[in-house]
């Protein structure tokens, strides 16, 4: 109504007609001047130059009130016609706000409006409460209430934003905001400026929307990518480490390709093979780093007795494989002799044809370096990398034998060239 009034105003000072009404008022005071002339001549009984000064006068005052009538019918008819115009104006600007207030009672979307010097809050609609959890009432007492409403790790850079948007007019974000229970939400914020005749921004007006089950759903596709993308490549590179090691029967090559595959999988700092001569008897068939000092100590490789380490002799009982994020406050943790204790630790037997070869151990200097994932990967490699072992010690056992049957062989035969030679240098 504000507004309506406001427009009546200045629709009034626009079209009243300024000139017809100078030209009236001019005429009328002629008139009055012209009959005050006339009663002094009356007074001065000057009757010929009074009569004629009386008979203008009063033609003068006829042709004034003719002006001056058709001037109020003139005005008459453009106060009905302004109030008219008005009207229709004021109804249709009712009829706006209506539809306005409609819409944005009904939207899901947060409808904002603000102040582009101040950035006070001048409206907001009911999905306020619904998406922040806090009443409008709130914004009536202090206007940047709203301010709080975004999350303290983004609100810096939110306001940092709103602050350019009131120069530049653009303001678009994807933030979270905090509901007073503590729950997160993400909302999409979209505003532009309305600016003045002048063309300055006096107030920026938008929309939020609810983007919560988007932004999830978007994480999720992304974890599912990146679960695609991580299972493609572990699984090329479990087909890449088989290939590598059962395309070699040499131990030493299969030992090496082992650990080397092993690094690109897990982030160890040290690794040991340990493999079995015994029941409990085991021996250190490779290492990462090595330990070359041992080797000039002459105690290389060196050789334990698992019953010595409780979780050594655990992993070769199980099939899961052991994981320690800190051995530090495992009381019957017990290192390798020469070896530095490492804070997190994995292990995973070896198994071939239900047969214990040894294990795979891994070591770091910083706790909580190894995850369940780590775990799972070095018991796949464990599984190709037993076959590889139990492959090249059959194909060395092979070549011994081979090696001894040919030795035999050939003393086989030179015994038989001799007994050859013998007969033949037999007299008869």
């Amino acid at each position: 109504m504000e507004r309506v009034e406001r427009l009546r105003r200045e629709f009034y000072s626009r079209h009243a007609p300024q000139p017809g009404r100078r030209v009236s008022v001019a005429l009328l005071c002629l008139a009055l001047v012209i009959l005050a002339i006339t009663l002094v001549a009356t007074g001065l009984h000057n009757i010929d130059l009074s009569s004629m000064l009386l008979g203008i006068s009063f033609s003068t005052f006829g042709v004034v009130l003719f002006f001056l009538c058709r001037f109020l019918l003139q005005l008459r008819q453009q106060q009905q016609e302004t109030a008219s115009a008005l009207d229709t104006t004021e109804t249709s600007l009712l009829q706006s706000e209506e539809r306005f207030l409609q819409m944005a009672h009904n939207i899901q979307e947060i409808f904002w409006m603000i102040d582009a010097k101040s950035r006070k809050t001048l409206y907001v609609n009911p999905a306020y409460e619904t998406i922040t959890g806090r009443k409008r009432a709130g914004l009536e007492e202090d206007p940047l209430a709203y301010e709080e409403v975004i999350h303290p790790n983004d609100r810096v850079g939110v306001l940092e934003k709103l602050e350019q948007a009131t120069r530049t007019g653009e303001f678009e974000e994807r933030f979270r905001i905090v509901r007073p229970n503590g729950e997160e939400r993400w909302v999409w914020v979209h505003g532009f400026p309305v600016r003045d005749a002048d063309g300055s921004i006096t107030r920026l007006v938008g929309t939020a929307l609810d983007i919560t089950e988007q932004k999830r759903t978007e994480d999720e596709v992304a974890r599912n990518l990146s679960r695609a993308k991580s299972a493609w490549s572990e699984a090329d590179a479990m087909r890449k480490a088989t290939l590598a090691l059962i395309q070699d029967l040499k131990m030493d090559n299969v030992l090496d390709t082992l650990l080397l595959t092993l690094q690109e999988l897990v982030p160890y700092e040290t690794a040991q093979i340990l493999l079995l001569e015994s029941d409990s008897r085991l021996f250190l068939a490779r290492e990462s780093p090595c330990h070359c000092h041992l080797e000039q100590n002459g105690e290389y490789p060196p050789t334990l007795d698992a019953a010595n380490y409780p979780f050594i002799q655990r992993t070769l009982t199980t099939t899961g494989g052991i994981l320690l994020q800190n051995t530090r406050v495992e009381a019957e943790w017990s290192s390798l002799d020469g070896y530095r204790q490492p804070d997190s630790w994995l292990a995973v037997p070896l198994i071939a044809s239900n047969q214990v070869l040894g294990l795979l151990s891994l070591g770091h200097s910083s706790p909580d370096r190894f995850t369940p994932e780590h775990l799972r990967l070095t018991k796949s490699l464990a599984i190709p990398a037993a076959a590889a072992i139990q492959n090249a010690r059959l194909y060395e056992c092979a070549r011994i034998y081979s090696s001894e049957l040919e030795k035999r062989t050939e003393d086989l035969q030179k015994a038989q060239r001799a007994l050859q030679s013998l007969q033949n240098h037999r007299p008869n």
